[in-house]
């Protein structure tokens, strides 16, 4: 665990920014990941208080790269696909 092996006090997630993850599922894996590494996990959940939207407008505010997809190959593919599909659209237009 990069966490330990770089002394860190504490680690967290960011992925419970995502309206589509469960925040309290993530919390407990982190709890035990922590404990397994002696490492203390800071639960959180970003989408609470607007925290999804807010996120979208600093991003943009500040330029930063956000990713279409969760991360995994399937959706990546789909993003791709989607992609594809839409500059298809524009470029017929």
């Amino acid at each position: 665990c990069y966490a330990a092996e770089q002394g860190f006090d504490y680690f967290t997630t960011t992925l419970t920014i995502s309206p589509l993850k469960n925040a309290d599922v993530l919390n407990e894996i982190g709890e035990q990941m922590g404990a397994q590494y002696k490492v203390a996990f800071l639960p959180s959940d970003f989408k609470k208080k607007n925290g999804y939207k807010r996120s979208v407008e600093l991003s943009g505010e500040y330029g930063l790269y956000r990713q279409n997809y969760c991360g995994c190959a399937f959706s990546k593919a789909e993003a791709l696909k989607r992609q594809k599909e839409q500059n298809g659209k524009e470029t017929e237009e």
